[in-house]
């Protein structure tokens, strides 16, 4: 089954991501140089079929959608249409609300139509040799499924950070191992799905967090939900079973990561040619309204509401049964943000964006 429902709905996702967006925004134009070289559909399929695959409330797909159809607009006006996936937990009513504010599409362009799929991304999700242009940001960081290994010493499978080390927080390069053939398994099974997907000539542009040769995304934002959660251990408010059960469900691919399995799987190799990957320590706004305003709690106020926006739904649903659900995830929250106020170095966050371009051969 897959390790998350999703992101927060309610419109709290696209309240709190404009770090996402700013991290997608590094790579989107390489695909709209790339839409140049696009096949024109064939006589039978008179339409450009584009997929955003992740695409949660919304505001961040229909952002990189408009930004595409613009593009492909000045290559021609055939039909358009536009696709957006997320599992079948995702607040779809949250992204019908963005698409079409007062009844009216939010896709200025003539003949441009869009629908929804609830499906997983590692998966096939739409009908074979029928995509022009598939997208995905932000999303395939999260495991398929949660890998059998435990790992007791740490809440996600990495390294903990040099910088914010806790006494009893601990993870050896052996205990990753079968994290590492996890995350390598579900980019093998989201590049065959895609292949099959794609038209010859289409495109596939894949960004995820990830990690770089001096940070990792997951630095600052794992370190203090771990210690917030420690501290509701130390103070008996949470079982130590718990943290030692909980895991957050993402992995930190550098780029060799991120392109390995089309570079040694026989099949992918043949179904893609790499055309550009890169890192890049991307942007993060309340990064940047900190240096300005130096405003330690609207800091970590904002910093607070972008960690629970991707975060709360697995938390939620990991917490023990006898626990005020409700009322203990809110005391934690708080206890984040209470924890970034008062030690603002040593939850330095850096958002790593890496991403590929992919040419379906």
């Amino acid at each position: 089954m897959p390790t998350t429902t999703g992101m927060k709905g309610g419109g709290y996702y696209d309240a709190n991501s404009r770090e996402q967006r700013s991290a997608s925004q590094a790579f989107l134009p390489w695909l709209e140089s790339a839409i140049a070289d696009l096949p024109d559909p064939p006589l039978h399929q008179q339409s450009w079929n584009l997929l955003d695959i992740g695409s949660s409330e919304g505001a961040n797909a229909i952002y990189t959608t408009e930004r595409l159809i613009s593009v492909l607009r000045e290559k021609s006006d055939l039909p358009i249409w536009a696709l957006f996936d997320d599992l079948p937990t995702n607040d779809f009513n949250q992204m019908f609300l963005n698409l079409f504010p007062a009844g009216k599409s939010v896709l200025a362009a003539n003949d441009v139509y869009t629908a929804a799929i609830g499906g997983s991304a590692f998966g096939r999700l739409v009908p074979p040799a029928s995509l022009h242009v598939a997208t995905t940001f932000n999303a395939i960081g999260f495991f398929e499924t949660r890998p059998a290994a435990p790992l007791p010493g740490f809440i996600i499978p990495m390294l903990p950070n040099p910088n914010a080390t806790r006494e009893g927080v601990q993870v050896s390069e052996e205990e990753l191992i079968p994290f590492q053939q996890q995350a390598h398994q579900d980019l093998c099974h989201f590049y065959r799905a895609r292949a099959a997907e794609l038209v010859p000539g289409g495109k596939l542009l894949v960004q995820i967090f990830g990690r770089n040769e001096t940070h990792s995304t997951g630095h600052g934002i794992c370190d203090v939900l771990s210690d917030a959660l420690l501290d509701f251990v130390e103070a008996d408010m949470l079982p130590r079973s718990f943290y030692e059960d909980f895991l957050f469900p993402a992995s930190y691919r550098n780029t060799a990561e991120l392109i390995a399995p089309i570079e040694n799987e026989t099949d992918l190799s043949a179904a893609f040619h790499i055309e550009q990957v890169d890192a890049c320590d991307v942007p993060v706004p309340f990064n940047d309204a900190f240096a300005a305003n130096e405003d330690r709690a609207a800091w970590a106020k904002s910093y607070t509401g972008f960690l629970r926006a991707f975060t709360e739904p697995v938390l939620a649903a990991a917490l023990p049964e006898e626990l005020p659900q409700e009322n203990t995830v809110e005391k934690i929250y708080q206890r984040i943000e209470r924890l970034l106020q008062d030690y603002p170095d040593r939850y330095e966050f850096h958002f790593i964006s890496i991403a590929t371009l992919l040419t379906r051969l």
